[in-house]
């Protein structure tokens, strides 16, 4: 699953918290996106060090601030949904 799928699957999980509907969201499945986003995170950390582009750089920061936004909504509705 890339960011976009990950990013999307926690936004679905998210519009079925403002609905009510946060029992039908299995903690299980929170945990396989938080591992999932960890594991993207591990990954640009390490193509962020071995990067020599200033522009290659920039732009794995950027993917990396947004995978630690996610982690952090993701660690949240886990805490909702257990």
């Amino acid at each position: 699953m890339g960011l976009g799928k990950s990013i999307e699957k926690l936004n679905d999980y998210y519009d079925r918290l403002e609905q009510g509907k946060a029992e039908k969201i299995q903690a299980a499945h929170v945990e396989k996106v938080i591992a999932k986003l960890e594991n993207k995170k591990k990954t640009l950390k390490t193509d962020l060090a071995e990067s020599s582009k200033e522009n290659k750089k920039k732009r794995l920061t950027s993917k990396l601030s947004t995978v630690s936004e996610q982690l952090e909504r993701a660690r949240w509705l886990l805490k909702k949904v257990q």
